[in-house]
């Protein structure tokens, strides 16, 4: 256990405690504060803190009554934040994917270039990057599922406005505030998880919530399939969904995380005192997984159809198996992380991308490389599976919707860069040397992990 389990050390600016095994606490004159927790009676605790200011002036007195877990994954509402949290990655993740689904359309609907459009993903991106701060700070100051809520119904809003907008202006100015909730999703989902999964469970939880990616991923597909023909702006407003989402949403996560106890968290807070080295490297891993990502599934389609001879009718499932090895994939990891450790676990989601992509490069097969796409998913997903819980326990956790949000999204920089500069390398050089540099970046991923603590080892 900690020596500060409500990290009052962090969020409140307690000094040194002391206490005494029945429960009896005591601050020499002028402590900043002290803590006592009396022992356990009938399932429940009492912890009483008491703050105290310069000459032992009492400034705040707080009762807090925690009843011990019922079970030892976690708290009596962890199934109800598992499903909440699911279903809001889900539709989060559909509504990222749809705008690739509607881009043909949209280049005849706008009358765009390829470059004008590739303009409208890179907006979500740049919200997506400002939405972790907004949101991230949210969720620390005014509570993980209010921002959780407030994201789903902003992405709503989003969504449905389609109806409204006509010019490439319009859209460039809605996707970048669409993305804003795009990206404030993830931190409070990662965080709440943390708060009510027991740590040896927590990846396993934590990596199911977001294998809703690939099935948002499916999902937005087939609602393409059904209306692109009938009217293409019904893709968009599917995503509205997120609108009575959030009620229920709000009515399945407890209220009450304490954020209007704590010392307010400001911007600047994730590069506070020993956390600007943590902030960065775990930025860095996320850019290497989503460069890596977006390189792989971007490029590979192409790379099978042109340079190995698959069939456009085969290449039009390829996809959609990737998808399927992805979502197990993301179980297959979040089993791994709580078992062998976190950082042991990306490592070798790493290691199995670069090996699998290699495998397209040196075979010429494409039969067997359409197969190969199964363990490809399974790779790819391997990071992303374990990084929510990595992040939870890598920040202390008054910043863990903030900071983990942060870390994630920043690292759509990756994502934004790497199919551009893959693609321009294939042109010059084949895109056998394109798919090679994202064998390069996910073992610079490896590398990055190296400087960064396990943390399955300590009770986040």
């Amino acid at each position: 256990m900690r020596d500060d389990p409500l990290n009052l050390s962090d969020n409140a600016g307690v000094g040194k405690q002391t206490g005494s095994s029945d429960g009896k606490a005591a601050a020499s004159p002028g402590a900043s504060g002290f803590y006592f927790i009396p022992p356990r009676h009938g399932g429940r605790e009492v912890i009483h803190i008491r703050l105290l200011g310069q000459g032992g002036r009492e400034v705040a007195l707080l009762e807090k009554e925690m009843r011990a877990s019922e079970h030892p994954s976690g708290s009596p509402y962890r199934w109800r934040v598992l499903w909440a949290t699911f279903f809001s990655y889900l539709i989060d993740s559909y509504d990222l994917i749809v705008l690739a689904i509607a881009m043909p359309v949209l280049l005849k609907v706008l009358r765009i270039s390829l470059a004008e459009g590739g303009l409208l993903g890179s907006a979500t991106m740049i919200g997506a990057m400002a939405g972790s701060v907004v949101f991230g700070l949210l969720a620390e100051n005014y509570g993980r599922r209010c921002a959780l809520v407030l994201s789903l119904l902003w992405l709503g809003i989003g969504m449905g406005l389609v109806y409204l907008i006509s010019t490439w202006g319009q859209w460039m100015v809605l996707r970048c505030f669409t993305g804003l909730a795009i990206g404030g999703l993830w931190g409070p989902c990662s965080a709440l998880i943390a708060q009510h999964w027991a740590p040896i469970y927590r990846a396993r939880a934590a990596s199911f919530v977001y294998s809703s990616f690939a099935i948002g991923a499916v999902l937005a597909a087939l609602v393409g399939r059904l209306v692109l023909t009938l009217d293409w702006r019904m893709l968009f407003l599917a995503g509205a969904g997120s609108i009575p989402l959030a009620l229920v949403v709000a009515w399945l996560i407890p209220s009450g995380d304490a954020a209007s106890k704590r010392e307010r968290v400001r911007i600047g807070a994730i590069f506070g005192t020993g956390l600007t080295k943590t902030t960065i490297l775990a930025t860095l891993v996320s850019l290497c997984n989503l460069a890596g990502y977006w390189g792989v599934a971007y490029w590979i389609p192409t790379f099978l159809v042109r340079e190995r001879g698959l069939t456009l009718s085969a290449m039009a499932n390829f996809s959609l198996f990737m998808y399927v090895g992805m979502f197990v994939g993301f179980q297959i990891f979040g089993h791994l992380a709580d078992r062998i450790g976190r950082r042991t676990a990306m490592m070798a989601a790493f290691l199995l991308v670069s090996f699998s992509v290699g495998v397209y490069i040196i075979s010429h097969n494409p039969t067997f490389l359409f197969w190969w796409g199964a363990v490809v998913g399974i790779g790819v997903s391997g990071v992303a599976a374990t990084i929510g819980a990595y992040y939870a326990e890598l920040f202390p956790e008054h910043l863990r919707a903030y900071a983990g949000g942060f870390c994630w999204n920043m690292g759509r920089i990756g994502a934004v860069l790497a199919p551009y500069t893959i693609g321009y390398i294939g042109k010059i050089y084949g895109l056998e040397t394109g798919l090679a540099i994202t064998c390069v970046i996910n073992l610079l991923g490896v590398v990055t992990l190296c400087f960064l603590p396990e943390t399955l080892t300590k009770n986040a």
